[in-house]
């Protein structure tokens, strides 16, 4: 499948309130294989946001179906070749508004801090925050972290993220 069809094996899993789909039911999960050159170059567009990122993903029943459904996923366990390091298997989990999202974090005016002008650097314990998105709302590439007035040995903390409209912390962060 990976050498002769150029095709990347995986599973689409999850449940989807909106389609009736539970995860308890043995007919959630689905067998997929995914175009390597598509997921490769979106890999390479969304290299640090590409397991927080929700794509549209149509299920094709056989070669001469022109429709298919629809199904809303994030890509979760994305493994790598130890050796050539290409995409060797892209797993899909269901997405809906009340699942939560590993956004990255994304350093803004670092120019505006006297320590990381004079060569200091940020040493980051987690570099994802767990978020809802609320239904509407726009899913954000990254959250931003404001550096405005940082000194040596500060520690950051979850106030100095910029939330977007419609964005809001996991239980698991707010522990």
């Amino acid at each position: 499948l990976r050498y002769h069809d150029n095709m990347i094996p995986g599973l689409v899993y999850g449940g989807d309130p909106g389609l009736g789909i539970y995860s308890h039911q043995p007919e959630s999960k689905i067998f997929v294989k995914t175009p390597w050159p598509l997921l490769e170059r979106e890999w390479d567009r969304y290299h640090l946001s590409f397991e927080s990122r929700v794509f549209n993903l149509t299920l094709l029943e056989g070669l001469d179906d022109d429709t298919g459904t629809m199904h809303r996923v994030t890509p979760q366990n994305v493994q790598r070749h130890p050796v050539m390091s290409t995409i060797y298997c892209a797993n899909f989990v269901r997405y809906h508004p009340g699942r939560p999202l590993k956004l990255p974090i994304r350093y803004v005016n670092e120019e505006e801090s006297l320590a990381l002008k004079r060569d200091a650097f940020i040493l980051p314990i987690q570099r994802f925050v767990e978020c809802f998105v609320e239904d509407g709302a726009d899913i954000p590439q990254a959250l931003d972290l404001e550096c405005t007035g940082l000194e040596m040995r500060n520690v950051i903390r979850r106030d100095r993220l910029v939330l977007p409209d419609g964005v809001r912390y996991s239980d698991r962060v707010l522990k």
